[in-house]
Order: structure tokens, then C-alpha cells, then sequence
């Protein structure tokens, strides 16, 4: 990352940063998700929704993360699903 990420940024704003970085579109995701690339706008563009697993690791997969930006897309998204996760257990105090 360039810049260092805002404490407000969705798992959506990480995805579309990462794109963004990697010189490519959003329908290119498509391929790594299995669907068209309107569909991929389609999920971008419903915020009410979080964003299902399999679109984080497809993101993570045709993008090729490091680890670092892998786990803290996998965090952000599954915290906003949701799921209660302790900062402790993590080491963290995120």
C-alpha cells in the first residue's frame, strides 16, 4: 500500500484499492469469481451486503496478495459479516 489505510474502509475499499494498484478493472474479477463482470459491479455496488468468502479469496487469489494484505482483507470482511472477533487472541490491539 501506498498510503496508510483509513480505520473507516470497507473490505469493498480494500478490494477496489488493491485493483486499482495492480493496474486492472474490477470485471476482471470476474474470472477468479466464476461470473460476468457486470455481476462483479453488482456486488460493489450493494453495499448492504458483506461480501462472501468466496469473493474475498477469489480477490485475494487473482490479485496475489502477500499474507499481510490477505489476512487483513479476510479480517475487515469477516467483521463486517459479523463474526465477533477478539483482538486479543490476534496480538493485536485492533
Amino acid at each position: 500500500m501506498r498510503k496508510p489505510i483509513p480505520p473507516n474502509a470497507t473490505a469493498r475499499d480494500l478490494v477496489r484499492r488493491y485493483v486499482h494498484e495492480d493496474g486492472k478493472s474490477l470485471g476482471e474479477l470476474s474470472t477468479a469469481w466464476g461470473c460476468k463482470p457486470f455481476s462483479v459491479w453488482r456486488v460493489f455496488q450493494r453495499t448492504d451486503r458483506p461480501l462472501q468468502p468466496h469473493h474475498v479469496e477469489g480477490a485475494i487469489t487473482a490479485l496475489q496478495l502477500d499474507e499481510f494484505d490477505a489476512n487483513e482483507l479476510r479480517l475487515r470482511a469477516a467483521r463486517e459479516a459479523g463474526w465477533k472477533i477478539d483482538p486479543f487472541y490476534l496480538g493485536t490491539d485492533a
